[in-house]
């Protein structure tokens, strides 16, 4: 751990205050117990140990790519992968699990008001029931407000924490009909309702775009990178039964890069289709230029193999 701490305090001067902020903000909604600055020290020890098993594999096999360009391209991948992909992943993931439970939540809080209990208790009652992490969200609004905080401030973090806009735009309505004194019970089952036509809305879209989602995962992640595979393969082997030049030098590691690139555009583009927002689809990022690269690799391997 004094190694921990110590890289923690050379990326705590190295890095933008602001990246470490966000990167803060991203762990305190999931269950990652580090700070920005441990975090980023861990990944970058992983790295690290990454690029060093890449170069002693590029030495033992004979990789058609230079190991020192390999190894940039790791740094170049992972750092982001790691530290924004994957916290934004998981806030994800999180979120999207608390907005599952969220409308059964606020349906029982109302069946509790009208049954004569107030808020607070409501609350007690949702934080000591299984929702799992909504649970505990609910518990650490609990907390703020038995430490003197106001029931609306800690709803309004409790949104706040969650990194979802249905959230906060839920707690919102819920608050506003706090402050202007309107039966909160059915302000709680208006909201829950909403939520639910929501939940419907993104299942009809989900199901409208298969489709055109799948259309996309065949061509950029199976379809094209096999196609350019072969189509480097065979030229190769070509140049190898011949005297003449059949491909350029570097043509090779040329289409590789456009075979990454058309991944990573294939994976905003099934952000906007499936979920209306591009940065959504930017998670997807490295999983495709994963399946990408080995579909591209499959194939001069394959050919190689026949010839």
């Amino acid at each position: 751990m004094g190694i921990v701490r110590r890289t923690a305090a050379v990326v705590k001067r190295i890095f933008p205050q602001k990246f470490l902020d966000s990167t803060e903000r991203r762990l305190r909604s999931t269950n990652i117990a580090l700070t920005a600055e441990e975090y980023i020290g861990i990944t970058i020890f992983a790295i690290v140990g990454i690029c060093l098993v890449v170069g002693v594999v590029s030495v033992l096999i004979a990789l058609p790519v230079p190991a020192p360009l390999l190894i940039l391209l790791v740094v170049l991948v992972m750092f982001p992968a790691l530290t924004v992909g994957i916290p934004y992943y998981l806030v994800q993931r999180r979120a999207a699990e608390l907005e599952r439970m969220l409308p059964d939540v606020l349906r029982q809080m109302a069946s509790t008001l009208r049954a004569g209990i107030g808020i607070d208790a409501a609350l007690e009652d949702i934080a000591k029931l299984k929702y799992g992490a909504l649970s505990q969200e609910f518990e650490r609004a609990v907390m703020e407000i038995r430490r003197g905080g106001q029931l609306n401030s800690a709803l309004l973090a409790l949104a706040h924490r969650s990194n979802s806009l249905l959230f906060e735009r839920a707690f919102g309505l819920i608050v506003e009909g706090i402050e202007r004194g309107a039966a909160l019970a059915d302000v709680l089952d208006a909201v829950s309702a909403d939520i639910r036509e929501v939940h419907t809305i993104q299942r009809e879209r989900n199901t409208a775009t298969t489709q055109q989602v799948l259309f996309l995962l065949a061509t950029a992640l199976i379809a094209a990178p096999l196609i350019m595979g072969l189509t480097v393969a065979i030229g190769e082997g070509l140049m190898r039964a011949s005297t003449r030049a059949i491909l350029p030098d570097g043509m090779g590691i040329i289409i590789l890069l456009f075979v990454v690139i058309q991944a990573v555009i294939s994976s905003l583009a099934v952000g906007v289709v499936r979920y209306g927002r591009m940065m959504k689809g930017a998670t997807f990022s490295i999983p495709f230029v994963a399946v990408a690269m080995c579909m591209f690799y499959i194939a001069r391997f394959l050919i190689g193999f026949v010839a």
